[in-house]
């Protein structure tokens, strides 16, 4: 499915990716403020630049970072690393459950917070993915299923449409180059060179990701890329009018072709 911008997508994405209440802000602050590239001094080597960690954080990362494709500029965003969007919540938490508990893993994975048919929040390898999900409303479900039960919706489950990945304050080249490795060079941009604030954007058949871009000491650094699923976010435009504000809606139709 090829996708159009029609209108610049950094008006659009902060409102659309945000949670429905604070929890996006209270992930961030998991971290501390600042990147990690610092001066320090040790008796060793007193005075030294400290390396930026980003180098290691990123090569430790699953799916998306070190994982290039055969021929990038072809690649697809049919969900997030090897989890496909409309995956249930049940087994994604599952799988995530299995993998901090398995005894040869070489990860460190943990599941920090989990609302049921909502989101997981996981840890692992120093950072932060929420995947974010999506369940029809009971009335909407009825549409298709005139005889279904409350007992039977509640049964239903929550499918992925969104994961947010939260990093530690690393320089935004970095991470451009290792997304490049893997999808190709970015459609577009509304980085603004002055402010250092935008997003570099891949639109890829599927979905579409969105690295963000946030000025520290006059450096441009990112600690948010988005990975968002074009199917899904149809749909829930179509069931669920109030899932996005009045704003939303209007930019999204314009943001996504049928």
């Amino acid at each position: 499915m090829a996708l159009y911008l029609t209108i610049p997508a950094v008006v659009v994405i902060p409102s659309l990716v945000t949670a429905r209440n604070n929890e996006a802000d209270r992930d961030l602050n998991l971290y501390e403020t600042g990147p990690y590239s610092e001066t320090y001094e040790t008796a060793e080597a007193p005075g030294q630049p400290m390396r930026d960690d980003g180098e290691i954080i990123l090569a430790e990362a699953p799916g998306g970072f070190e994982q290039p494709a055969v021929d990038a500029g072809n690649a697809e965003l049919n969900g997030f690393a090897d989890t496909p969007w409309m995956t249930n919540y049940s087994a994604v938490k599952k799988r995530f459950q299995d993998l901090a508990t398995a005894a040869n893993t070489p990860e460190r994975i943990e599941i920090v917070m989990a609302v049921e048919d909502r989101y997981i929040l996981v840890k692992r390898n120093d950072i932060l993915y929420r995947y974010n999900f999506y369940k029809s409303p009971l009335n909407v479900a009825k549409l298709n299923n005139h005889q279904l039960t409350e007992e039977e919706y509640d049964t239903m489950e929550g499918r992925l449409f969104h994961v947010r990945v939260i990093l530690p304050f690393i320089q935004s080249k970095w991470i451009g180059e290792k997304l490049e490795k893997t999808y190709g060079q970015k459609t577009r941009s509304t980085v603004d060179e002055e402010t250092m604030r935008g997003a570099d954007i891949w639109e890829k058949p599927g979905g579409f990701l969105f690295q963000w871009y946030e000025p520290y000491n006059d450096i441009a650094y990112s600690r948010t890329i988005d990975y968002m699923s074009v199917d899904m976010i149809k749909t829930i435009m179509a069931e669920n009018e109030k899932y996005f504000d009045a704003e939303e809606r209007e930019l999204l139709r314009k943001l996504i072709v049928n």
